[in-house]
């Protein structure tokens, strides 16, 4: 089986991770009590409330994805509504009658999705924290690569950091976990979009092309 390179912040069994990217958390003031809810991206943002005291948890929380929920469950989260795995999602839960009160995105320095605004056109009142910013993990910069392997990039900023010192070979079959990650491949790569934007099912599509490949 050819090697299957997964280039991300977090693990996953059975492949070879490569830390691109570590992440650096900010603590800026937040009064949750301002707010009817808060909406997660990653896994990162729920991670970042470990800086501040526990009554973030009484609010509403929207998850991109189920991963994200969970989460945000183990962290103490009780009322989780989960979108599709992608941000364009978000303002569909936020629109309805229910979520019409004033929320908290607690992000990242770098967004790749612009769905904060799609909500503020449905006139939907959104505050945005940001809680951390990855950068990328220099110590990464000489990780073997090799020509045969199959890379899985999980966001635009694992590709930027991985082009810093790698390059994407003719000989390489690239599998990316979204659209707005593919949209952030050098023009004319070919890749492999998963079906599902999560972490196992892009080492799923990426077993099989290493068997078969």
């Amino acid at each position: 089986m050819r090697p299957i390179y997964l280039i991300s912040k977090t693990p996953y069994e059975g492949v070879i991770h490569i830390p691109i990217l570590t992440i650096r958390f900010l603590s800026p003031d937040i009064n949750f009590s301002d707010y009817e809810g808060v909406v997660f991206t990653s896994k990162q943002g729920v991670l970042s409330l470990q800086n501040y005291l526990p009554d973030w948890n009484r609010l509403k929380c929207i998850c991109v994805s189920e991963s994200t929920a969970k989460n945000a469950r183990e962290a103490g989260a009780i009322d989780v509504e989960v979108a599709n795995g992608y941000g364009d999602s978000i303002p569909d839960i936020l629109g309805a009658k229910k979520r019409r009160g004033k929320w908290l995105y607690l992000r990242p320095k770098v967004v790749a999705s612009d769905w904060v605004e799609s909500a503020r056109h449905r006139g939907i009142t959104i505050d945005e924290a940001i809680v951390y910013e990855s950068v990328c993990n220099e110590e990464m910069s000489n990780f073997p690569v090799s020509q045969e392997g199959v890379l899985i990039f999980t966001s635009p900023s694992a590709i930027r950091c991985f082009l810093q010192n790698h390059k994407i070979l003719p000989t390489h079959d690239v599998i990316v976990i979204g659209e707005t990650t593919k949209n952030a491949l050098p023009a004319g790569t070919l890749s492999y979009l998963s079906e599902v934007p999560s972490i196992e099912a892009t080492v799923d599509l990426a077993r099989q092309i290493a068997v078969e490949g």
